[in-house]
């Protein structure tokens, strides 16, 4: 799920900074930032719970 989430989120979030926040269309960009923001972070949340991954993105090998 999160591999749909993540990217549905960034999705949004381009579209929302697309959009002219000094235009009508100002609601609708504040919607897809907001729905942005928080669908990217259920993904990232959700991939965080299944990876077990808190610390950094570099693991240490099996010498080191």
């Amino acid at each position: 799920m999160d591999r749909t989430l993540r990217p549905l989120g960034f999705f949004a979030l381009v579209v929302g900074l697309g959009l002219r926040l000094d235009t009508p269309w100002q609601g609708l960009a504040w919607a897809l930032l907001l729905a942005g923001a928080v669908t990217g972070a259920a993904g990232l949340w959700m991939l965080a719970r299944r990876t077990g991954a808190v610390g950094a993105f570099v693991r240490r090998g099996a010498d080191g």
